[in-house]
């Protein structure tokens, strides 16, 4: 009853933007509450297309909303061991406001709610939804900070989602996805999934002062945060970092199409690797066998040695390219007469995802 009571506090609190941050803050005092933050970036106000929408079993109805902050009521069904079930909850969205069309939803209704309904609702709604990838060294980096500018004495990871590496002679590398409850500091666990050619995909770890757990945290590589405690630190570490991630990614593959630009202008992006990654003849195969997975495009190989030339057409939107090896530490993405935004970061992500992450340039910059 009293859990209750708290809960009906917050959602009277949270009319506005600036009062659903300062509720979330006063809801975090109370660890029984875990709030979810999806960050994401959305061209079109949701406020246009999200009220009143209907997708499967899920329909969505608005509550209150203006163009900077809004709640909403989801619904949606569900089977499980051949019952139907349903479930119904509250998310908010608002702007982050510094960074332009990146929006942040809440909830802090039930894992079930968020892992059934609104975290697949927010997927469906791509390409006009695209939510985030952080490398995996930008993912040590942030908690890394967190952890000194909070004077934690640890953060423990207690579980991770995590891929590893596998390869064996005259076979192709094998990506496999595996889940562990490593109990380790999160320097001992990145040094260990590095050391057994892996990445994490999704972190929950605790942050640990003076024998305390201060705070409960999920991070994952889309930007999906969660956390139980320390609201306020943890929007300031976390959320607002992967909404500038979002902003600055928009703005280096935006107007990459060459209609976009005069006298259709090509405009390649670069990954550059840092060290010789296609130094092995052998790694060429690897690259195309990776890019052999991905889902929902066209992928033509032209050339495969000593140079790579892939055709890329992207089935979601129609966006097309070439894709270039042409020096063992950097791979060429050269978009075509549409190159989308939201084609370009979900190629990328692919290739981190299933080949090998490096920094991401403007092919200009390269050449200066």
């Amino acid at each position: 009853m009293e859990n209750l009571k708290f809960i009906e506090a917050f959602y009277k609190k949270a009319t506005n933007k600036k009062a659903l941050l300062e509720a979330l803050e006063w809801l975090s005092s109370s660890t029984y509450y875990q709030i979810k933050a999806i960050p994401f970036y959305s061209k079109t106000n949701p406020l246009r297309w999200l009220p009143n929408t209907e997708k499967g079993t899920r329909s969505i109805s608005l509550i209150e909303g203006e163009p900077e902050f809004q709640n909403y009521v989801l619904s949606f069904s569900y089977k499980e061991k051949k019952e139907t079930k349903t479930e119904r909850g509250v998310f908010f969205v608002c702007d982050h406001g510094k960074y332009k069309n990146v929006r942040i939803a809440f909830t802090v209704e039930s894992s079930e709610f968020f892992n059934r309904g609104l975290m697949p609702l927010f997927e469906s709604f791509y390409p006009k939804i695209v939510m985030t990838f952080i490398t995996h060294k930008k993912l040590r980096k942030l908690m890394e900070e967190f952890k000194e500018k909070n004077n934690f004495e640890e953060l423990i990871i207690k579980r991770a989602s995590h891929r590893m590496r596998f390869e064996e002679k005259g076979r192709r590398r094998e990506v496999v996805p595996m889940v562990s409850w490593p109990d380790m500091e999160v320097a001992e666990a990145f040094e260990w999934v590095y050391q057994n050619n892996g990445w994490f995909q999704s972190l929950q770890f605790e942050a640990k002062k003076r024998g305390n757990i201060w705070a409960d945290i999920y991070f994952s590589r889309q930007g999906v945060i969660k956390t139980r405690g320390l609201f306020g630190k943890v929007f300031g570490a976390f959320i607002t970092p992967v909404c500038k991630i979002i902003y600055d990614n928009i703005e280096i593959f935006g107007r990459r199409g060459r209609r976009e630009n005069r006298n259709w202008l090509v405009r390649p992006l670069a990954i550059d690797f840092g060290i010789n990654q296609f130094e092995e003849p052998s790694e060429n195969e690897n690259f195309i066998e990776a890019m052999k997975l991905y889902k929902k495009a066209s992928i033509s190989v032209l050339h495969n040695n000593p140079y790579i030339q892939i055709s890329v057409i992207d089935y979601y939107d129609g966006s097309t390219f070439d894709i270039w090896v042409l020096r063992p530490d950097q791979i060429y993405i050269v978009p075509q007469m549409k190159g989308s935004i939201e084609a370009i970061k979900r190629l990328i992500n692919h290739i981190f995802d299933e080949y090998a992450e490096g920094d991401i340039k403007d092919y200009q910059e390269i050449i200066k």
